[in-house]
């Protein structure tokens, strides 16, 4: 009855996923490209059912041990006209409260919960993956191979595994740079209190975390190819808000000069089946709904929590449990896929005109019309929650 589960990505989805799966008793081995575990990582809002499961775990007290401070978040113009400010507890009165924390942070909650009941192998990757009648032999870049019942690959959103064993997919290039940065300097800034301003093709967030610690995050429409981006990321930022207000400028430059700074081009993975044979595909590896739908962490853990879910539900036909897996997941990942291209046309608004629609209507909407934007959207059905599938197995 129990299986040997090989999860290949150590990130939020895989260590979710070894979390409830060691839960029901089956043998784990996890492995990751990166040389050792690491607590490094940028700011993400865990939202909804994400916070939901995360207590279903336990793991409340730690992940909000791990947390930052959330009170109120302002929406502005660059001329820092407020558009609309919006208060976290009143906005998520009637579903979980959002949890501001780093990705670092919440690795490291799920990392903690798991180390000891699992084994885990750092800068191991897979090297070929071949089937058996009832097994997949996996042959690792260490050069030990296992045979295991199914292979989670959670390997992020350029998976190499994925690019190798899945065809039928489709890695979307969502021309949208994101920029992540954490600075420790003294701000004045009111902790908990955040900024984010809306503009022609960009947004910037700037989080004052801590009395000495504040971070920026930013998105900003691009077509450029990621090399371009690697190599000329400082320029960009800099040039992309080369206009705005002298101390927006002097927090940019003190980021780049003494703070932790990333930029990536963001992509949205579009895969119509989840499943190949004994793999199958979890996380950003599977369905990346880009971090402009809000929700990246949450539905990665809900992802992890329905596969083993059905695993459960199926335990003599690990097929079948990855197939209900991928039936129930595929509207979820479309609504929030489109939910992340909504939010790019809106707060990336791409002309003069689009902004100025788009503020008018932000600034004039009551606090029922603001609750219903931001998390409307963000919610599940009763039956998704409940992983009740309502079509048949494709």
């Amino acid at each position: 009855m129990k299986k040997h589960i090989l999860i290949s990505g150590a990130g939020i989805a895989g260590l979710t996923a070894a979390n409830f799966l060691a839960k029901q008793g089956h043998n784990i081995t996890v492995i990751d490209r990166s040389p050792s575990f690491s607590k490094a990582g940028f700011l993400i809002s865990l939202k909804s059912f994400g916070v939901k499961i995360m207590d279903e775990l336990g793991l409340t007290q730690n992940l909000q041990a791990e947390s930052s401070p959330s009170e109120t978040v302002h929406f502005v113009e660059t001329n820092e006209q407020i558009i609309q400010s919006i208060e976290y507890d009143k906005m998520h009165e009637n579903i979980e409260r959002s949890v501001l924390i780093t990705r670092g942070g919440l690795h490291y909650v799920l990392y903690e919960a798991i180390k000891n009941d699992v084994n885990i192998f750092f800068d191991t990757t897979i090297s070929q993956l071949e089937d058996k009648s009832d097994k997949t032999k996996v042959t690792l870049s260490n050069g030990s191979s296992i045979d295991v019942d199914l292979v989670i690959v959670s390997e992020g959103l350029r998976s190499p595994t994925r690019e190798r064993y899945f065809t039928n997919y489709q890695l979307e290039d969502f021309n949208t740079l994101y920029v992540g940065g954490k600075l420790k300097q003294n701000h004045g800034k009111q902790v908990g209190v955040f900024k984010v301003y809306i503009d022609v093709n960009k947004m910037l967030s700037i989080y004052p975390l801590a009395e000495e610690e504040i971070a920026i995050q930013c998105y900003i429409r691009s077509s450029e190819d990621i090399g371009y981006i690697k190599n000329n990321a400082s320029s960009i930022l800099k040039g992309t808000f080369a206009d705005y207000n002298p101390e927006v400028k002097q927090l940019l430059e003190n980021l780049l000069d003494d703070g932790l700074f990333f930029m990536d081009k963001m992509g949205m993975v579009n895969a119509p089946n989840l499943r190949n044979g004994r793999l199958v595909l979890l996380g950003d590896a599977g369905y990346c709904p880009t971090a402009l739908s809000g929700m990246g962490a949450s539905l990665s853990i809900y992802g992890a929590k329905a596969l083993a879910h059905y695993i459960a539900e199926y335990p003599d036909d690990i097929l079948t449990a990855c197939d209900s897996y991928n039936t129930l997941m595929q509207p979820i990942v479309e609504k929030f896929q489109t939910n992340a291209k909504n939010n790019a046309a809106s707060f990336l608004p791409k002309s003069e005109a689009d902004l100025e629609k788009f503020v008018n209507g932000f600034r004039a909407a009551d606090d029922k019309a603001v609750q219903k934007i931001m998390t409307e959207p963000i919610v599940l059905t009763k039956d998704q929650e409940n992983f009740i599938l309502n079509c048949k197995l494709k």
